[in-house]
């Protein structure tokens, strides 16, 4: 039983260490602004803790994409700007 345990521990770590290797840099780059605002104090509240209606993250960038201030309304683009704003320089957000 403990050997079972333990190989299906070990299948976990490797799985989930194994699953950064497939992300995109887009995918890398609002995880690490993410973890720049929560680290600074600026990430804020969770939409939902908000009265309603709230705009939403996605809602966000599609509106920042219309305006022309964002290249796409993908995540990427909005920690892109985010974090360009907030004068961050983030590895994985720069071009």
């Amino acid at each position: 039983m403990k050997l079972y345990t333990a190989a299906i521990g070990i299948a976990l770590v490797l799985a989930l260490s194994a699953v950064p290797v497939f992300a995109t840099s887009s995918d890398a780059c609002w995880g690490q602004a993410t973890a720049v605002f929560a680290q600074t104090g600026e990430m804020g509240e969770h939409a939902s803790q908000e009265p309603t209606p709230r705009l939403g993250l996605h809602n966000l960038a599609r509106a920042l994409y219309e305006a022309g201030v964002i290249a796409d309304d993908s995540m990427a683009a909005l920690g892109q700007f985010v974090a360009s704003s907030m004068g961050l320089n983030i590895d994985a957000c720069t071009d």
